[in-house]
This record gives C-alpha cells, sequence and structure tokens, in this order.
C-alpha cells in the first residue's frame, strides 16, 4: 500500500469536479478528482486540508487516490465528540459498577491497560498508513476494542482521525459500543453477577 500524505488543496474547480493539491515544501501540483475523494465526505473546496496517496495519472503525472477531507466531521457516527462521551460514559458506568462492589478493582485496571494497549495499536496502525508500511488488520483493531480496549479505541479514533470516516467500521464499532454499555449495565444492576468475584 503507498503512504499517505497530507497536503492542501489550493486549486478546486467544482463544476468540472478536479483541482490541485500541494505539499507542504513542494513545487509540483498533485491533480484531485472529485471521483477519488471519499464518497462519506463533503465537497471538497479550495484550502482544504486533504490526505491521499500519490499515484501516477495522465501522463505520469502525480495524482491522489482514496482522498480524505481532515477536519471535517462526518460518517455513521457523525461528530467526532461523541468518540470522547462515549468513552467517558462506559468509564463512569465502570466506576459506579466498582462503588456498588459488582466488579472488582482489578477488572477495572485490565480494562483501563486495554485501553491504553488499544490507543497504541491505533497510533501504529495509524503511522503505518501514512509511511505505506506493514498495518495492522482491522478485525485485529476490533477484537482489541472487543476484549477489553474500546474507550482507548474511541479516544484514537478521535485523537488520530483514523477510520473515522468509514462506515463499516464505525458500524462495528458501534455494535462494540453497545456490547461493553450492556454488560457494563447488566453488571451494575445486578442481572449479571461478575464471574470470579472476589472480596
Amino acid at each position: 500500500m503507498s503512504a499517505r500524505v497530507e497536503a492542501q488543496l489550493v486549486d478546486w474547480d467544482d463544476t468540472r469536479g478536479f483541482g490541485f493539491a500541494r505539499l507542504p515544501g513542494g513545487t509540483e501540483r498533485v491533480f484531485v478528482h472529485v471521483k477519488s475523494v471519499n464518497p462519506n465526505m463533503p465537497r471538497p473546496q479550495a484550502g482544504d486540508q486533504i490526505e491521499f496517496e500519490i499515484v501516477p495519472g495522465r501522463n505520469g503525472r502525480p495524482a491522489a487516490k482514496r482522498v480524505d477531507i481532515l477536519g471535517t466531521e462526518t460518517g455513521l457516527i457523525p461528530p467526532l465528540s461523541l468518540h470522547l462521551a462515549t468513552a467517558a460514559i462506559l468509564l463512569i458506568v465502570l466506576q459506579v459498577d466498582i462503588m456498588l462492589g459488582k466488579v472488582p478493582l482489578w477488572f477495572a485496571s485490565v480494562y483501563v491497560l486495554m485501553g491504553g494497549f488499544a490507543l497504541v495499536t491505533y497510533s501504529w496502525d495509524k503511522r503505518a498508513a501514512k509511511l505505506g508500511i506493514w498495518r495492522i488488520s482491522e478485525n485485529t483493531l476490533l477484537a482489541i476494542d472487543l476484549f477489553g480496549g474500546i474507550v482507548g479505541g474511541l479516544l484514537a479514533q478521535h485523537m488520530f482521525r483514523h477510520k473515522r470516516h468509514k462506515s463499516s467500521y464505525q458500524a462495528a464499532t458501534l455494535c462494540v459500543v453497545l456490547l461493553h454499555a450492556a454488560l457494563l449495565g447488566a453488571l451494575g444492576a445486578g442481572l449479571v453477577p461478575f464471574p470470579f468475584m472476589v472480596s
């Protein structure tokens, strides 16, 4: 997979559906066509900061592929502040469960550690995407979220602007969030006893 780069869209003809981006410190322009822009994104505008892969275009000139517009809040889960709010709610519910004596403190420690692990893993994958090196599979990232790392995964998606515009990934993330919320809620309500509970 090619390395992803960031650049500014310096020219854009919305009627014709194309424009040009210029890399920081560079003079050569990169051709950007509207068909290469993520369909979950709004229409590009001159001045937008974008992220993309560079591929050979017509006459061998550089062209942009798989273009994301940075700083936009689109996708299945709209504003990214929702990711932060969801992470905070999950931590609050976990704290309530501990205060009620429904889950042991070691479980909360593991939950936080897994969140930290997820944060580091997402950070690596984002960096790998930019450098065009070995990536961590989406299934692996989701598995880490599922097995306790969801809070870190939500924070990482917000902090690194990673996976947030891919609707299928956001749908899977939403399923993981609902599962964790249901489980923590059931534990706190006493509907499900925590296994291996020690006094």
